[in-house]
């Protein structure tokens, strides 16, 4: 069941996204939320096709915040990432994702939740260019 103070939040975060940040909030919309299992989804993630959260993670964030782990999902799928992915380890790709879109959103006035990905060597380069760069044996968390 959701909690209506998450789906509030969520609710103000996708409005302030669409009127601060049009196309940001333009690819928001197009993805349903779902509540997800704590189990498997422990902030927020994208298949393409929905956002699916966690409801103890977007209750500890800002709206602000909020609005950024949108923002990077709706990316992630405005970008084709999963299609793009093609031979690549999968988690290794998920992190080259993040370090290639988390830059572009703070370099436009997004506040990111505590914990994102950042490198300022990887500013500017493609998911494809970061992926050579990171360590096959990184298992830290998206």
């Amino acid at each position: 069941m959701t909690d209506p103070d998450i789906t509030n939040k969520l609710a103000v975060a996708r409005t302030r996204l669409i009127l601060d940040k049009p196309f940001l909030g333009a690819l928001v919309l197009r993805l349903p939320l779902v509540v997800a299992d704590s189990g498997w989804c422990k902030t927020a993630t994208t298949d393409a096709r929905k956002f699916y959260y966690n409801q103890d993670y977007i209750y500890a964030l800002s709206i602000e915040e909020t609005q950024f782990v949108l923002a990077k999902q709706a990316l992630h799928c405005a970008l084709s990432h999963f299609a793009r992915r093609q031979h690549r380890i999968k988690h290794r790709w998920e992190l080259a994702c993040d370090y290639a879109v988390n830059p572009l959103l703070i370099n436009d006035g997004l506040k990111p939740p505590p914990g994102m990905l950042v490198e300022e060597s990887y500013t500017g380069m493609t998911a494809e260019e970061i992926y050579h760069y990171i360590d096959e044996l990184d298992n830290d968390d998206l």
